[in-house]
């Protein structure tokens, strides 16, 4: 796949001899393809991730060529197809370790990570206050209608304070009614009968 990619689109502008140049970069929806080669065909490429910087694959890419054409360059020329796999493997994985982290090896990605990392938390901290704010609104909204309730309750209560207060005065003076009546039903026939006997006293 990488092949067919490198033959569709060449390296162009090609450095000076013993130097990678002509760096193209192809990307699809997951991957992207960064190669380049020298003026005698040896070409180099690298599959990474959409998000890994280019630029630092392109770093990637010099510094893995200068590694390999130290050792193996000669050889290269003349080898065939997947003839140096093996020996170049331990070329390969030391220089895919060491870039694994572009952190690591770029000090503009490192940057770049550490405003990620403050922006993130930044972002976290926000969302915090957010959720504090809507906490302490749903808190005074609820404090609001508990106030508002209390205030209902109190003036509930003072009117049915009232009420029984006029209730009891009212079923006082019922009372005190009924003894009068009562008084004067008792009463009235003795205060009669004294004042007849009274009268046939003088007689």
């Amino acid at each position: 796949a990488v092949a067919g990619v490198i033959q569709n689109d060449p390296p162009t502008g090609l450095a000076q001899t013993g130097q990678i140049g002509g760096f193209k970069v192809v990307q699809s929806d997951v991957h992207q393809v960064i190669y380049g080669a020298d003026m005698d065909g040896l070409c180099c490429a690298v599959i990474t991730g959409t998000q890994y910087q280019s630029r630092v694959a392109i770093q990637m890419l010099s510094e893995l060529y200068k590694d390999f054409s130290s050792k193996h360059g000669a050889a290269a020329k003349t080898a065939a197809e997947n003839a140096l796999s093996k020996k170049a493997k331990p070329v390969l994985s030391e220089c895919c370790k060491k870039y694994e982290d572009p952190s690591k090896v770029d000090k503009t990605s490192k940057v770049l990570g550490q405003v990620d990392a403050v922006k993130g938390q930044m972002q976290g901290n926000i969302a915090n206050m957010l959720k504090n704010t809507e906490k302490a609104e749903s808190l005074a909204e609820k404090s609001d209608q508990l106030n508002e309730q209390a205030s209902v309750f109190k003036k509930r209560s003072t009117d049915l304070k009232k009420q029984m207060q006029w209730k009891n005065l009212k079923m006082t003076l019922l009372l005190g009614g009924v003894v009068v009546v009562i008084l004067i039903a008792v009463l009235w026939p003795v205060i009669k009968n004294a004042k007849k006997a009274a009268g046939s006293g003088r007689f």
